[in-house]
């Protein structure tokens, strides 16, 4: 089965948190089976290529939503993003893959991947009365 691979510029929002903020999204996206290629383009843009056969857009772009990363809301974006799940989606329907597979081995990626342990960001007096 040949692959099918996508070229998409993915918009983020969240500038003000500087360059450091898009770097860590392509390194989350770098983990992700399918996933190929992925480059800073910008503060706010990250040019990525993926394999459709195995991820699409739409897993990509959830997987940036569950970690905190948040899109572009702009009309041309949600419109372009709306375009891109369409044909993905109609592509993925003739040959058939597992998706919920692919999105699974992402978040196990990453879940291994993170620092475990407390996460409650308040001191420890106060965790301890309340």
């Amino acid at each position: 089965m040949a692959e099918k691979l996508k070229n998409r510029t993915i918009r983020l929002k969240g500038t003000q948190r500087g360059p450091a903020f898009s770097e860590s999204a392509a390194a989350l996206l770098r983990d992700v089976k399918g996933v190929t290629q992925v480059r800073v383009t910008g503060m706010d843009r990250l040019a990525i290529r993926y394999d459709v056969r195995q991820i699409t857009m739409q897993i990509i772009e959830a997987l940036l939503t569950e970690f905190g990363y948040r899109l572009n809301t702009s009309f041309f974006c949600r419109f372009m993003r709306i375009i891109c799940y369409y044909i993905e989606d109609i592509e993925c329907n003739t040959g058939r893959h597992d998706q919920a597979e692919c999105t699974r081995d992402a978040f196990i990626t990453r879940y291994l991947k993170r620092p475990h342990g407390c996460r409650d960001h308040r001191p420890d007096y106060l965790r301890r009365y309340l």
